[in-house]
């Protein structure tokens, strides 16, 4: 970029300002102003009285001015002619005529994208202050950085967040800065990423989603036990609940092969088999989703289908006879058969295969019905129970299309980490900061064993909200969710206590062990 002087005088410059102006309670109040004046007008029109005309036809001005901000001035857009042309709006209408690297730290610190950076890393106002200089002629070396940050992040504009993490590599010695705050220069990138990633989120939810509507079901059977012992995912996500469903390549793979395989003439059933915690439930929440949208390229066999997920719990309880559970879960089976439009999912299927006395084992219940292909069925379960029934029953398993899912690996669970946090923040009433899904990371893989990638960082990052402090879940908080609930000390020796310890470990030990003198050296040292 050549130019890198702000030209406060730019159309886009003066746009940005007005749209700054108009924020909030201004912009909201444009309707009701152009509403009370449509009315005051027709008011006096009634009355006889002829300058309600002219009230008429100013009301028009107010709205002509909102649908001005919420169809361009909030955002925006930007072009390469310029550097004013390349700031994000909200940043641009605050600016000063020549700003310094302080007058940017200060307008980071009021736009959402560089608070994020302040909560999230801990990229305060006033961290980036004590970092930015408060010469003008400085600035020239903040917009070339953050420039640079733009291109290699891929981004079509200069935001908050980028100029935080300008400012920051605009400081000598800002490693050491980033060292004590527990972070790095890749974690900005990807504090920068994430946030836009959010945003891109934030925009797709926001829309409306076609889905089917009441019609799509008019056709269909009369379902009264499936709705009593099945959990209907599609009309959740119609609903706009269900599972945050994030697009990490190994979920992507599965939901393709769910499609391909469903929407096929060969054998429609599929057994998703993967460890507990690599996120098949997730995968059957995206199939679901993807069925209902409007928008994606399917075969007609698949669109708008239901997908139901039995509860084991619950058929058991209702019949805990085994003859009477055969029974109710044939006619369960039945009414999804008959409805035409539904396909059954197992969630944890070793529920319904289960041997010894008091257990429960379907196969001899569902193996006729799979042959007949009368019925749309998906399993899940991980592998050795998969592999015990196979045994067991070797033709059961054979009407199965098989999915592996691998677990996820450490990029692609850090992503589901920092989009499934959303549901975690907005039920826990809690805020989470980058570091935590850093530590969630390292600690559920050291420490975790009873699930796989994402599950157990996830079930760690959940524990951690009971341990946070003010509202943030911290690193801190995720390592005092370890030590509490496994009694292992994973934080820095913190008391006077600990600290001796640690500096005596070789004297402690060695009143315990006798002649041991090596080994005692070798394991106080590590």
């Amino acid at each position: 970029m050549d130019d890198l002087v702000v030209n406060y005088h730019s159309q886009r410059a003066a746009e940005a300002r007005f749209g700054v102006q108009l924020r909030g309670f201004m912009a909201a109040s444009l309707p009701w102003t152009a509403l009370l004046g449509a009315l005051l007008g027709v008011g006096l029109l009634v009355l006889g009285v002829s300058i309600g005309w002219v009230l008429v036809g100013f009301a028009g001005i107010p709205l002509m001015v909102h649908a001005y901000y919420r169809h361009h001035l909030i955002t925006l857009p930007p072009s390469t002619n310029s550097l004013a042309d390349m700031i994000a709006g909200d940043v641009l209408g605050r600016l000063p005529r020549k700003p310094s690297p302080a007058d940017i730290a200060k307008v980071v610190g009021e736009v959402p994208s560089g608070q994020f950076m302040a909560v999230r890393f801990g990229l305060t106002s006033g961290l980036l202050l004590s970092m930015a200089s408060v010469d003008a002629g400085t600035a020239a070396a903040v917009w070339q950085q953050a420039d640079n940050i733009r291109e290699k992040c891929k981004l079509d504009q200069i935001s908050g967040a980028v100029l935080a993490v300008a400012i920051v590599r605009s400081f000598p010695d800002y490693q050491a800065v980033l060292a004590q705050i527990h972070i790095d220069d890749e974690d900005l990138d990807r504090g920068i990423l994430w946030q836009q990633q959010l945003m891109t989120l934030l925009e797709k939810y926001s829309k409306p989603r076609r889905t089917g509507g009441i019609a799509r079901d008019w056709s269909f059977g009369y379902i009264p036990l499936l709705t009593r012992f099945g959990q209907n995912i599609s009309e959740q996500i119609s609903r706009g609940a269900g599972v945050l469903t994030v697009d990490v390549a190994s979920h992507v793979e599965a939901v393709m092969q769910l499609v391909e395989t469903f929407g096929s003439g060969g054998r429609q059933n599929v057994a998703l088999i993967g460890k507990e915690g690599v996120g098949k439930t997730t995968i059957i929440h995206a199939f679901a989703a993807r069925l209902l949208d409007a928008d994606e390229i399917l075969p007609d066999s698949l669109r708008f289908r239901q997908v139901f997920l039995l509860d084991a719990a619950a058929l058991i309880a209702a019949a805990p006879g085994r003859g009477e559970l055969e029974g109710l879960v044939t006619r369960v089976l039945g009414e999804a058969h008959r409805a035409k439009n539904i396909i059954i999912c197992l969630d944890n299927a070793q529920l319904f295969f289960e041997e010894g006395v008091g257990s429960v084992d379907l196969g001899n219940v569902l193996q006729p019905i799979l042959d007949a292909g009368s019925l749309r069925i998906i399993l899940s379960m991980d592998e050795q129970r998969f592999l015990q029934i196979s045994q067991r029953n070797p033709g059961l398993v054979n009407v199965f299309n098989r999915v592996n899912v691998a677990p996820a690996s450490e990029t692609e669970t850090k992503t589901v980490m920092q989009e499934q946090l959303i549901l975690m923040e907005v039920q826990r009433h809690v805020t989470y900061m980058y570091q935590a899904i850093k530590e969630a990371y390292r600690l559920g893989e050291r420490y975790v064993h009873d699930l796989e990638m994402p599950g157990r960082a996830l079930k760690l990052l959940e524990s951690a909200a009971s341990y946070s402090e003010s509202g943030l879940v911290t690193m801190n908080s995720v390592q005092q969710a370890i030590e509490k609930t496994l009694d292992v000390k994973v934080s820095v020796a913190s008391s006077t206590e600990d600290r001796e310890r640690l500096l005596n470990m070789e004297e402690l030990i060695h009143k315990r062990m006798v002649n041991q003198s090596r080994a005692v050296s070798v394991v106080s040292d590590a």
